[in-house]
């Protein structure tokens, strides 16, 4: 039997839920039948794709490899029939929003709630920004929210227009029992003998990543590869290496957030839109009201808070 893409759509959003039962009810299926499909599917794979226990499912890394597979292809198949049957939206169609792993999701979409009451609004979540650009051009999505590695150029279809909200310094995470785990700002090359958790999924990042650490004197030992935040935290946590992650991070149990020493790595978080769309009029007010929420968040976020007394916000430009 042969993977096809109802099989990865179950690995998805299983990995999505958390939760066998989650899934099955998002599934339409009892959990009995899903847990049926998933061992077939694990069968067919060679080996476990979750770890199970009384919280609930977590990839394990021959999961999190499908995953990050798995996504982009039932994406694509989902863009696919999209592409089929695209037309205009019509009057009071709900806002279509795309975004990648951005802390200012939370505040954008309250932002969008105060602004627009009553008017529905769906999501889609993406790691890459590509795709998102492309929605948005080809009417896919209304509005993408979007992160961009270090300081590259973006390339914009000529129909979208862009907008940087925040640049944020990029914070490295480190397991709580680490020698560096107490220091206030950790210089890059002291962790130039880690084991690297990386992601990816988003375009370029791991790329700009490498680049930042060979401009340090070190080539980084990437040994985990790993799309899910909370696939990633567990592995520092447990000890299994080092990762950089959003200073907006909370913190966990079992890891603790830092600075690097002159924010080698910085990342900005950008609105993309159509001049023609329905969130152009008022995208400006929009991202007012987002932004001040992402600034709330960041001084509820104690390492954050003492960078940013320290250094003071990066110009978003």
């Amino acid at each position: 039997m042969e993977i096809q893409v109802r099989h990865l759509r179950v690995i998805c959003e299983i990995a999505s839920s958390g939760s066998l039962n989650r899934a099955a009810a998002g599934l339409g299926l009892g959990q009995p039948a899903l847990s049926h499909q998933l061992r077939r599917i694990e069968r067919m794979v060679g080996g476990s794709l979750f770890h199970r226990d009384q919280h609930g499912v977590r990839p394990t890394e021959l999961g999190a490899l499908i995953l990050r597979r798995a996504r982009a292809i039932v994406l694509t198949f989902d863009e696919l029939e999209h592409d089929f049957h695209r037309q205009e939206p019509e009057v009071g169609e709900a806002i279509r929003i795309g975004w990648n792993d951005s802390a200012i999701t939370g505040s954008l979409l309250a932002g969008l709630r105060d602004l627009r009451p009553g008017e529905p609004f769906r999501t889609r979540a993406d790691t890459s920004r590509t795709r998102l650009l492309a929605q948005v051009a080809n009417r896919g999505i209304d509005l993408a929210l979007i992160m961009i590695c270090g300081g590259r150029g973006l390339p914009v279809p000529p129909e979208v227009r862009t907008m940087t909200l925040v640049k944020e310094p990029s914070f490295v995470a480190v397991p709580s029992e680490h020698p560096l785990a107490d220091v206030e700002e950790i210089e890059l090359t002291e962790l130039a003998g880690e084991d690297w958790i990386v992601s990816s999924g988003g375009d370029g990042c791991r790329v700009v990543f490498r680049e930042m650490c060979l401009a340090h004197g070190f080539d980084p030992r990437i040994t985990h590869d790993v799309d899910i935040d909370t696939a990633r935290e567990d592995l520092v946590s447990g000890g299994y290496g080092v990762g950089l992650v959003q200073p907006t991070r909370p913190p966990s149990d079992g890891l603790v957030i830092r600075p690097l020493a002159g924010a080698p790595m910085c990342v900005r978080h950008m609105l993309a839109w159509r001049e023609d769309g329905p969130c152009a009029p008022g995208v400006r007010e929009l991202a007012t009201e987002a932004t001040a929420g992402y600034w709330q968040l960041a001084e509820r976020t104690t390492p954050y808070r003492t960078w940013l007394d320290r250094h003071g916000r990066l110009a978003a430009g």
